[in-house]
């Protein structure tokens, strides 16, 4: 464990290696793309997961309205 964390600089991207030098615009590019990659992603799982929920709640309520009316 000790010589994973040891090599960790070594094995850090170009932004967290030299933080007080000049990165290259690309690394800085990448870095605000899978930022927002991530972003997206999680937008689009709770997009799936409201929807999922809506469909539920309002077959819930349908079959609770059917129930009630004896049918």
């Amino acid at each position: 464990m000790a010589i994973v964390l040891l090599n960790a600089p070594v094995l850090a991207c170009a932004g967290c290696r030299e933080p007080g030098e000049e990165v290259e615009a690309t690394t800085v590019m990448a870095g605000f793309g899978f930022s927002w990659g991530v972003i997206v992603m999680l937008g689009f799982l709770f997009s799936i997961c409201s929807g999922l929920g809506w469909f539920v709640v309002k077959t819930v309520k349908a079959v609770d309205a059917n129930h009630e009316a004896g049918q």
